[in-house]
């Protein structure tokens, strides 16, 4: 028993000293839709190194189109799996709001899925998923793409985003926007 209690210590101890005092993320992206000329996203992630207690993002997206607007917010929790030279993975839980819609209006439970390639380098490989769904509705949220460092801290970013809701309510409507997106990503 003491041994598994000093091997939790020693186990929070590098836990404590190999994580970052504070640390933020944080960009916007112009998405280029076919049917939704105003599209775009704005992010946030705090981390910390508290252990057991997630680190936090938050995400908005606007979708303008010619009959219809799409807004939506993701607001979670979440941990860094791996993070090394080579790949940084987060895996987290939170919520995706929906609104603006005649179609759709309602708040999701939502898991993420973040990975990055070679992060830190001059050139970078991001992806990510969100996936929320309740008994009304299910929304898939898939981007990828590449990210070239400016400036420390900097990066320009490009990729391509994938959304696509589906709601079983009022007879069943979907939607699918997709298309290549630009930005620039701040890592501090």
């Amino acid at each position: 028993m003491k041994k598994a209690i000093s091997l939790s210590f020693l186990l929070l101890g590098s836990t404590l000293t190999q994580a970052d005092i504070i640390g933020a993320k944080g960009g916007l992206d112009y998405w280029h839709t076919k049917d939704h000329d105003k599209s775009g996203s704005i992010y946030a992630q705090i981390e910390h190194p508290i252990p057991l207690v997630p680190n936090v993002a938050l995400r908005a997206t606007s979708i303008e189109g010619d009959t219809d607007s799409l807004n939506n917010v993701d607001v979670y929790g979440y941990y860094e799996i791996l993070d090394n030279d080579l790949v940084s993975i987060d895996l987290g839980a939170g919520l995706h709001n929906i609104s603006g819609s005649r179609h759709y209006n309602d708040t999701l439970p939502m898991a993420v899925a973040d990975a990055e390639w070679l992060p830190g380098s001059q050139v970078s490989y991001y992806s990510k998923l969100n996936y929320a769904k309740n008994s009304d509705a299910t929304v898939t949220d898939i981007s990828a793409g590449a990210r070239l460092q400016l400036l420390p801290a900097i990066y320009l970013q490009a990729g391509y985003r994938h959304y696509e809701v589906e709601t079983d309510n009022a007879g069943g409507h979907s939607d699918t926007i997709k298309g290549f997106t630009a930005g620039i990503h701040l890592d501090i």
